[in-house]
């Protein structure tokens, strides 16, 4: 093989390895990390909340980067939305030294309408509250984030217990506020 193919091949490897890393960080930052994006994706720990508070403390506005907001759970993400969004949610799946898996969604979920690879249903609580969404064909999590203004939407799949390398399919119905669907039980799609 020429040495200019070799070089071409090996930018490309490189190209998808940095892709597939950059994918699979929100995946991961649930787990005890935090993610935040400044001028590329930079991952920290944060402490644990004491055992006696009943919720996470805020971070203090003023500490966090320019144009960021706090979510909850020491996470903070851009802020202001994006796209057709007037402001993120957040879905927030972790846990803490071997206790249950908590859940949560941090912000409103907001229906921007139809789109490309985002085509399914969403299903509504009795006062209007955006709860599930019923997957069309050729759907895909991130769209379907990107409708509601999920800003992690790739982990739609990891709520719902669908391992990231198992595709959703049409007809499935997937929980997009857990706090919003009675009796939803959260099941680690990993293992434990």
């Amino acid at each position: 093989m020429r040495l200019a193919s070799r070089i071409v091949v090996g930018v490309a490897c490189a190209a998808v390895v940095a892709g597939l890393a950059a994918m699979a960080v929100p995946a991961f930052a649930p787990l005890g990390a935090v993610a935040t994006v400044a001028n590329g994706l930079v991952t920290s720990l944060e402490s644990p909340a004491p055992a006696s508070s009943t919720a996470p403390p805020r971070r203090d506005p003023a500490a966090l980067p320019e144009g960021y907001i706090d979510v909850g759970n020491g996470t903070s993400i851009p802020g202001g939305g994006f796209g057709d969004c007037a402001a993120p949610a957040f879905i927030h799946i972790g846990r803490q030294d071997g206790q249950p898996w908590q859940v949560s969604l941090f912000g409103d979920l907001v229906d921007t309408g139809v789109r490309e690879f985002a085509t399914g249903t969403a299903g509504f609580t009795a006062d209007g509250r955006i709860a599930t969404y019923t997957v069309a064909p050729g759907d895909a999590p991130e769209a379907i984030g990107d409708r509601f203004c999920i800003w992690n939407g790739l982990s739609i799949p990891t709520l719902n217990g669908i391992p990231g390398s198992t595709a959703i399919q049409p007809g499935d119905v997937l929980v997009l506020d857990p706090a919003a669907v009675p009796g939803f039980v959260y099941h680690y799609p990993y293992g434990e």
